[in-house]
């Protein structure tokens, strides 16, 4: 079989383009417009997801049986695995953010007994506000930030719940962090700008008590649900660490992969949970969230470890040479001439190198994974960094060429802009959200 190259071909051959208009379903596939009509998925959720649509979509497509396993290697908050227990589907799952991982352990395993639900609600709706001192409970930086955020009312009960959880067993502190992160959303008194909380953009906010109870109607109405169809098991496993390295998954054991890794876009998951990561004291300082966060994710913004970024050397090795000469390094000297005149002189240039080597170690790991002829689905988006275009869906679909996968198809489904991209990015409008459609030979 000869190999396909993105790059040689004609325009109208490379990308199949949806029509969006004629197709609703389609063209809400690949966002998570609605996924705040799902059970479970409604639970907590961000707007840089993909819809559980998508997910059962491709689910469906790949006729998989009972002794099949679905993969996603970027798990975030958990929506290929939670539509993959609904769909009666095993998966396992990737995350390396702590406070994603944390908080979908209540989606992936969630507690199926309404009265669990009524007690946590309950103990919410009971519970005094804290009356020592914020310091004993938040460093300097953080309680300096998150008294921009939430008012001192709602923070004195929100700090009483730090100390409830200690006191709860296993069973139930997983949902019990769920509801509270919830209930610190929506208790902020900041807008967000993109995907990252802006504390001098006033939003309107609702009460502690408010708060709790939507929040808990909303999953007690779902478990009721998942009650009375007497069918839901959670077959999922979830792994805490990065999926460069998959080894506690054995070779050729997966069927299908439905994923979205980050996008190189300069977007900081890091800084976009920055609230959680304070208020429930995974960091403390923003070199802390660095160190602890960022140091565990893929290279695609310019706040990672410094000295992860300069490691060119190490990075650039991993990747073959001919793909360096021809899909990066143009771009790398391109990026590289504009942070000479640009006033913020943000080292993009570094970005590169990092960023499509560790996605090679995430493919080579998941052509290890999937049998012979399982379909690879995966969600991207093309970047614009100060004005230099990169095709990101276009390169790392030749990575899958060159490590044992067969493009199918690449489509473009929907620009993007509409919802969450920062208007001030340079070479915005052009951007796009792609359906990589692989299979592994």
């Amino acid at each position: 079989m000869s190999q396909l190259n993105l790059f040689d071909l004609p325009e109208k051959q490379k990308i199949s383009n949806t029509n969006l208009e004629a197709n609703q379903a389609s063209k809400n596939l690949c966002t998570n417009l609605f996924t705040n009509q799902y059970s479970i998925h409604r639970w907590y959720n961000f707007i840089a997801g993909f819809s559980p649509e998508f997910v059962k979509f491709c689910i469906k497509a790949a006729h998989i049986n009972s002794e099949d396993v679905v993969i996603d290697p970027f798990s975030g908050l958990g929506t290929t695995l939670v539509e993959a227990n609904l769909q009666n589907v095993s998966s396992i799952g990737f995350e390396a953010h702590p406070f994603f991982y944390d908080i979908s352990q209540a989606k992936i395993f969630p507690i199926l007994d309404t009265e669990n639900i009524k007690y946590l609600e309950n103990l919410l709706l009971s519970i005094k506000p804290y009356t020592g001192n914020f310091q004993e409970i938040w460093t300097e930086d953080a309680l300096k930030f998150l008294t921009k955020l939430i008012a001192e009312d709602n923070l004195t009960l929100l700090a009483s719940c730090l100390e409830i959880e200690n006191q709860l067993d296993q069973e139930n502190k997983s949902l019990f962090r769920l509801i509270v992160s919830k209930v610190l959303e929506q208790t902020s008194l900041a807008q967000t700008d993109g995907i990252y909380k802006a504390p001098t953009t006033l939003k309107k906010s609702i009460s502690f008590d408010d708060s709790v109870s939507r929040i808990c109607k909303q999953i007690y109405e779902d478990v009721e649900y998942l009650q009375a169809q007497n069918t839901f098991s959670s077959q999922a496993k979830l792994n805490f660490c990065s999926s460069e390295n998959m080894q506690s998954v054995e070779n050729e054991s997966c069927s299908l992969c439905i994923t979205s890794p980050p996008y190189l876009n300069n977007f900081d998951f890091a800084e976009m949970t920055r609230m959680e990561l304070y208020f429930w004291r995974y960091a403390g300082s923003w070199r802390e969230i660095t160190e602890k966060v960022r140091r565990r994710l893929i290279v695609n913004t310019t706040t990672a470890p410094t000295d992860l970024k300069r490691n060119q050397d190490f990075f650039s090795s991993t990747l073959s040479t001919r793909f360096k000469l021809k899909y990066l390094d143009s771009i790398i000297a391109e990026l590289f001439n504009e942070r000479k005149i640009r006033p913020g002189k943000k080292d993009y240039y570094l970005l590169i190198y990092p960023y499509f080597a560790q996605m090679q170690n995430v493919i080579r790991e998941l052509q290890r994974i999937l049998r012979s002829s399982s379909n690879l689905h995966l969600i991207v988006s093309d970047a614009a960094l100060y004005g230099v275009y990169i095709p990101t869906h276009e390169i790392l679909s030749q990575l899958m060429i060159d490590n044992g996968f067969q493009i199918i198809n690449v489509e473009n489904m929907r620009k993007r802009g509409e919802r969450w991209l920062l208007k001030k990015r340079t070479g915005a409008n052009k951007l796009g959200e792609y359906h990589i459609h692989a299979k592994r030979i």
